[in-house]
């Protein structure tokens, strides 16, 4: 039941992320304003923990233990991999969107200078990074509900 479980919470994450997060929002989160981040960060981790709780609940399982957990470790995850961003990149940009690494991915990047793997290194690393500390995470709360 726990792999269920996961793979709802690991389907809740990805409308969270890929669905229901716009551009605007993403460099919100990168803002210079520590208010403007913290509110960016809160609503898209809210997003998160509203989908997490809907298919918990779905499940029949403790749904309000777990998006709250999802809405807790989800911010603390977002923060710290923005805070870096921004420290790397500067505040209030996005170092890679998501449709310039589709173009890279595909072969068709408009920069190629941009979109050079030397270039690119530092930014996988923290995207691999919050991607597994977001999957451990859902595992982990799949345990606990």
């Amino acid at each position: 039941m726990t792999l269920n479980i996961f793979f709802f919470l690991l389907g809740s994450h990805v409308l969270g992320d890929a669905i229901f997060t716009s551009y605007r929002l993403a460099v919100l989160k990168r803002s210079q304003r520590l208010s403007d981040q913290v509110l960016a960060i809160s609503y898209h981790s809210s997003v998160h923990a509203l989908f997490a709780g809907l298919l918990l609940l779905i499940l029949g399982r403790l749904w309000l233990k777990g998006a709250l957990l999802v809405l807790a470790i989800h911010f603390s995850i977002d923060f710290l991999r923005c805070r870096v961003e921004m420290r790397l990149f500067g505040p209030g940009r996005i170092h890679v969107k998501r449709s310039e690494l589709i173009a890279w991915i595909s072969g068709n990047s408009g920069d190629q200078e941009k979109m050079h793997m030397s270039k690119l290194w530092p930014w996988f690393l923290i995207h691999f990074m919050d991607q597994g500390a977001h999957l451990g995470s859902l595992y982990g709360i799949a345990l606990v509900v």
